[in-house]
């Protein structure tokens, strides 16, 4: 009867020691696949690349505004405001479409006395955003809203209507160059690009416009429709490639 006691005793520790093992065996692929020292581990070469796409801008995005004062500031906003309104009336007129206006800024603000102690009215400021789909008619919309009371010009800049098409181009064009660095850096080593373990686009800004700035732009009768030269622009993305080296 010990003897049997004994047996079943020791069948059954045999059957928990498998079953742990085989736990700790289940286990171990989970971590295994996690760390993946297969990746790590492999020869690789991490190359940056570049590149750019240079386009003529087909929109033209202008800043305009218009500056009253007057000794209250119910008055300097009346006075803005029909200004501001003149001004926005003629864009439509010259055929741009309500949602490429936007104002972007109105300011009220005292100013003062020689002494700077005493307010002796207010100025009033409002700014629009004009976004001009025919470039050509650029100069002409400046002169026409110049006319009617604009007297602050804020700036001009360009841009193309379709950013995602130039930046794809750009972007292939940056994984070209950076598997042409990896490819001549691989030969120069004595081995050859096998495949991409990992590509990262590194984000940079947009095309920054330099503003033209305008103070009391000047009497209308004696102005004409200023020249606006587009010139081209320049849009550049830039990629970080891992290769596999072989």
């Amino acid at each position: 009867m010990e003897n049997r006691l004994l047996t079943t005793i020791l069948a059954f520790t045999a059957l928990i020691a498998v079953l742990a093992l085989a736990a700790v065996g289940l286990l171990r692929p989970t971590q295994t696949a996690t760390a993946q020292p297969g990746v790590s581990n492999m020869p690789q070469i991490v190359v940056i690349g570049t590149g750019e796409v240079k386009v003529e801008p087909d929109i033209a995005i202008i800043t305009i505004g218009v500056e009253t004062k007057a000794p209250t500031t119910q008055e300097a906003l009346a006075q803005n405001s029909a200004q501001a309104q003149a001004i926005i009336d003629r864009i439509r007129q010259l055929g741009v479409e309500a949602k490429d206006i936007q104002t972007t800024g109105i300011n009220i603000y005292p100013f003062y006395d020689e002494q700077g102690q005493n307010i002796i009215g207010y100025t009033v400021s409002n700014m629009v955003n004009v976004t001009i789909r025919n470039i050509a008619q650029a100069g002409d919309l400046i002169d026409q809203v110049v006319q009617v009371g604009a007297n602050r010009l804020y700036g001009v800049s360009f841009g193309v209507s379709d950013t995602e098409a130039v930046m794809a181009q750009a972007r292939e064009a940056a994984v070209a160059n950076a598997r042409a660095r990896a490819e001549q850096m691989a030969r120069a080593s004595g081995t050859s690009l096998g495949r991409v373990l990992f590509i990262t686009e590194n984000f940079g800004a947009s095309p920054i416009p330099v503003p033209m700035m305008a103070d009391a732009y000047g009497a209308p009768a004696s102005r004409s429709a200023p020249p606006v030269q587009p010139g081209q622009q320049t849009y550049s993305a830039t990629v970080q490639i891992t290769f596999e080296l072989r």
